[in-house]
């Protein structure tokens, strides 16, 4: 059996019962379905009801980060949430210990809250921050972002900060985020 999806001009051809690819140059549908991109985020940042987390440490090695972030999906999918968007982050993280401060390249999850409440999904997604070590998370309304510490001195003396309106191809010293190449952040 094969199946036929007609996306604008492309034609889409599948087998519909292994899923695989039956022309070389077509994406399989769940290659299809899973793409993400910018213009993904921006509209779910446009909804409100969203938030970006990550498992990975600056401390840890390579492994224990993937480890951590394949982890941190099952985490968020077992809290009822919709799967995550993947995209590749940086954050300023301070040592404990020398209380030096240094970028770090991380896996960073992007959340939206599905059919949860608001409160409820913020509560979560802190809860998820705090019990990977995160220094903040950041939650996102209709309006604009905010930092939320996850645990003591994650955000110096706040408990709060906020970080301004999602915008795509920005700049920021302290943290951004990359999907496919293109660059976002809040300010």
């Amino acid at each position: 059996m094969v199946k036929c999806i007609i996306i604008g001009k492309h034609k889409k051809v599948f087998n519909g019962i292994n899923n695989k690819k039956v022309s070389s140059e077509m994406k399989t549908y769940k290659e299809f379905v899973q793409e993400s991109s910018l213009s993904r985020i921006k509209s779910k940042s446009d909804k409100g009801g969203m938030a970006i987390l990550s498992g990975s440490r600056g401390d840890k090695s390579k492994k224990e980060n993937q480890a951590r972030a394949k982890q941190l999906d099952k985490d968020i999918r077992g809290k009822g949430l919709p799967g995550a968007t993947k995209v590749t982050g940086s954050y300023m993280e301070k040592d404990k210990k020398t209380g030096e401060e240094k970028k770090v390249k991380e896996r960073s999850h992007v959340v939206t809250s599905g059919k949860m409440g608001k409160r409820k999904f913020k509560k979560t997604v802190k809860k998820l921050g705090k019990k990977y070590g995160q220094d903040s998370v950041l939650t996102q309304t209709k309006k604009s972002g905010t930092l939320s510490a996850t645990r003591k001195g994650g955000l110096g003396k706040d408990k709060r900060i906020g970080v301004g309106k999602f915008k795509p191809q920005g700049k920021n010293p302290e943290g951004q985020s990359q999907i496919k190449g293109k660059t976002f952040t809040y300010g």
